[in-house]
């Protein structure tokens, strides 16, 4: 974790976070990609691209989570720590790509999924096997435990005018790549208020530094 303090000499419409939002070019150092290790499961297909859509959660205690998703719909960037108005203090930087998206077709399937993401591990099935990840959210218990629950609104232009609710419930795993880095595995059940459409983002991330930003 860190904090840095990044403020902007433009007002957006929209939350800023170290100058990120819609319409403006991203780019990750690619050396920040190119050196993970042999059993890492993610795959990152671009290093620069163009923010076309942003989310925000207020996860309330002041915490606030900022999705940045790119033109590439593979990726999604996050930025986790003040509201991107008056504080814009950022505490994570996270870089994600999406292993799978599934649509479960019955109520019974989508209970299945929710019940998985309450147990202590969550197994991906990888190409040389199943890969196992251990619940880094109430990692210190052997229980069930409930996910997470948000809403997150997400923007579609730059005015701030068109946007969409989607109701998460998510639950966060990790394990420990050969390199000694963690490798997370976010499961993230999303239920779209206007359209009722349900999906389950089964998506691996990275951390990232500030240096391996450029906008």
């Amino acid at each position: 974790m860190f904090n840095f303090f990044r403020k902007s000499n433009k007002q957006s419409a929209l939350p800023q976070l170290h100058g990120i939002t819609i319409d403006r070019a991203v780019a990750i150092d690619s050396v920040a990609v190119k050196i993970l290790p042999d059993d890492s499961l993610m795959d990152v297909p671009t290093t620069a691209f163009k923010i076309v859509a942003q989310g925000h959660c207020d996860l309330g205690e002041q915490s606030h989570l900022h999705r940045f998703y790119p033109d590439d719909d593979r990726l999604l960037l996050q930025l986790q720590g003040g509201d991107g108005f008056n504080d814009e203090r950022v505490d994570e930087i996270m870089l994600w790509t999406y292993y799978d998206v599934q649509y479960p077709s019955s109520e019974e399937h989508w209970q299945e999924v929710r019940d998985s993401i309450c147990l202590p591990s969550f197994t991906l099935d990888g190409p040389n096997g199943a890969v196992v990840y251990e619940r880094a959210w109430f990692g210190n218990s052997s229980r069930h435990e409930e996910p997470m629950q948000y809403w997150e609104q997400v923007f579609e232009d730059a005015s701030g005018k068109k946007s969409r609710r989607i109701f998460q419930t998510a639950m966060l795993f990790g394990r420990t790549l050969s390199d000694g880095q963690n490798e997370m595995l976010l499961v993230n059940m999303e239920e779209d208020e206007k359209s009722g459409e349900r999906s389950v983002a089964y998506m691996l991330g990275r951390m990232l530094a500030e240096h391996e930003l450029n906008i």
